[in-house]
């Protein structure tokens, strides 16, 4: 039985060889004829390889865009997120540096100032809250009772009289700027040495920041925009000498009166200092 079946495989084998070559043989007439019959059988047989090309094609390119994903992209998708933290990281200390660029400028324009005014006990504090409103009416300073800080005590900037302590903590404090409606400051015109007072005219977050100057003596009418206004020192409170503003109008109707523009800058103030007193002693 194994010898009849090699045998009539040996048979067939002979007779499909043939057809094989039939079939090619009659592919490349019909390929070669320039006929209808060559037209249809080039269609025929793109239309059957065509598909089967796509998406050998389409399987082929989907098996490399893998594999290139798996092997080349990974590392390089991971060098690229390196590259983006390590510049976020950059940004951020710069950014970082440049604010403690900016505070350290701060800082060295208050202390030069509080210098300038003479030999006191001073305190830095920053502004951790203030009233609502665009201008500082009140605040809230980050020192207190353990500083050193009392009430009354003088608040300035690096341009000038901020306002005085209001309340007082252990680690905290209230400030009352010159600004508010509340505030009354004893002052002297600069130019001609006249003494009189200047009170906040401010009495919500909305309004001018700003101040009136009053009792000046009704003979003296030299007063002009422009003068500065500094403290007294008469009073106690403040010591003589601190900037508070320059005069911008002049009310000579009545009682002589006038509007006075602040130093400071009611609106950014994000550090001050606090005159403790004279340097050895309240």
């Amino acid at each position: 039985m194994v010898t009849s079946m090699k045998k009539g495989g040996n048979t067939k084998r002979p007779m499909v060889i043939a057809l094989i070559a039939a079939a090619a043989l009659l592919i490349v007439v019909l390929l070669t004829n320039g006929s209808s019959v060559s037209k249809w059988a080039e269609d025929g047989i793109a239309t059957i390889i065509t598909p089967i090309e796509g998406t050998a094609a389409k399987a082929s390119n989907a098996i490399v865009g893998f594999f290139k994903r798996l092997f080349n992209t990974t590392d390089a998708d991971q060098e690229n997120e390196r590259l983006r933290a390590e510049l976020a990281w950059m940004e951020q200390m710069q950014a970082e540096f440049e604010e403690m660029r900016k505070e350290n400028e701060r800082l060295t324009g208050l202390l030069n100032y509080a210098n300038s005014l003479g030999d006191y006990d001073i305190c830095t504090a920053g502004v951790i809250a203030k009233s609502t409103g665009t201008w500082f009416r009140t605040f809230t300073l980050d020192v207190g009772r353990s500083r050193g800080v009392d009430i009354d005590m003088a608040v300035i900037s690096a341009s000038g009289l901020v306002g005085r302590v209001t309340e007082v903590g252990y680690d905290w404090c209230k400030v009352t700027c010159i600004i508010d409606s509340s505030s009354t400051v004893p002052i002297l015109i600069e130019r001609t040495r006249d003494n009189c007072m200047a009170r906040g005219v401010l009495e919500s977050g909305s309004g001018e920041a700003a101040l009136e100057l009053y009792y000046l003596p009704s003979d003296r009418t030299n007063l002009v925009p422009g003068d500065v206004v500094i403290t007294s020192g008469i009073g106690g409170i403040y010591p003589k000498g601190i900037l508070i503003g320059t005069v911008t109008e002049v009310l000579t109707e009545g009682e002589i009166r006038a509007v006075i523009a602040p130093s400071t800058d009611f609106e950014h103030l994000e550090e001050v200092t606090i005159i403790l007193g004279e340097n050895g002693g309240n």
